[in-house]
């Protein structure tokens, strides 16, 4: 079985304890990656920094105050960690049972060497586990969906309780027009989040058979998931090849595949956690 020193990704990403969440969210935005490792004066892993983490913070908090919160403040307390040594499908099952979605890699003397993510266990289940799984058999039926004029607080309630912090967005036939993943909302463009509560006023007409008038009209402005999702999803078919999934994901640099019947219709959702879940516990 391939081992983790195959797969990890090095050099990594890393963030202070007295780093502003500001400057680890800035981080990861401008080297597009989900994860931070945050390690002490030594460079040794003390534990690590999410998006999901940002998101928990964000929904939390009325006002945004990233600058004024230290990393420590919101990192897990604890950290697991993996050896380079160690195989991919150990590293899987570890992300499995700890419900996070990368690993810090260390060597024989518990310095850190590299990163394992969900994302790299893909790579490996795309490389190495060719025609054993149809999408049917690997993903996951119970799919969180929402309409297009959802608002950002609702979507941010749905993200929170997903298993892989997606939601997908369908139109009234039940066919996917767009997914929100927790990068969406934690990198959400500052204009978008300004909406949130912003009054705007309007004025029309009303025409009767005896006058005119004019009205003032109050309207609460707000995102909805139509601002915020990516518009027309890659999606894949039931009896495809588990495999060419991972094989997709990686290629469009994507977290999900909604998974459709013939008709097109939403049947499943496929995400790098049912990999994960492939590898860890399956053939």
């Amino acid at each position: 079985m391939a081992k983790v020193s195959e797969y990890m990704s090095s050099p990594v990403f890393v963030v202070r304890p007295e780093d502003s969440l500001a400057y680890a969210r800035n981080l990861m935005l401008s080297r597009e990656i989900s994860r931070l490792v945050v390690v002490d004066s030594n460079t040794k892993p003390i534990g690590t920094i999410t998006i999901s983490d940002i998101i928990s913070f964000i929904s939390a908090r009325e006002e945004s105050t990233l600058d004024e919160v230290l990393v420590k403040e919101v990192m897990p307390k604890e950290v697991v960690t993996i050896e380079e040594s160690k195989t991919v499908k150990a590293a899987a099952y570890l992300m499995l049972k700890h419900k996070i979605g990368g690993l810090p890699v260390i060597d024989e003397k518990g310095s850190l060497v590299g990163i394992i993510t969900r994302t790299d266990i893909v790579r490996a289940f795309a490389e190495r586990y060719q025609n054993m799984y149809k999408v049917r058999e690997v993903s996951r039926k119970d799919v969180t969906t929402a309409r297009r004029g959802h608002s950002l607080s609702y979507i941010v309630k749905l993200i929170n309780t997903d298993p892989a912090g997606k939601v997908v967005i369908i139109d009234e036939q039940m066919r996917p027009i767009g997914v929100i993943a927790k990068r969406d909302i934690a990198f959400v463009k500052p204009e978008v989040a300004a909406k949130r509560g912003k009054e705007t006023f309007r004025k029309y007409k009303v025409e009767a058979p005896t006058k005119s008038e004019t009205t003032l009209t109050r309207i609460y402005v707000v995102p909805v998931a139509e601002e915020l999702m990516t518009p027309s999803p890659i999606t894949i078919g039931e009896d495809e090849d588990a495999a060419e999934g991972a094989r997709k994901m990686l290629e469009k640099d994507i977290g999900c595949l909604p998974v459709v019947n013939q008709e097109g219709k939403l049947t499943g959702i496929l995400t790098k956690l049912e990999i994960l879940s492939a590898m860890a516990l399956g053939k």
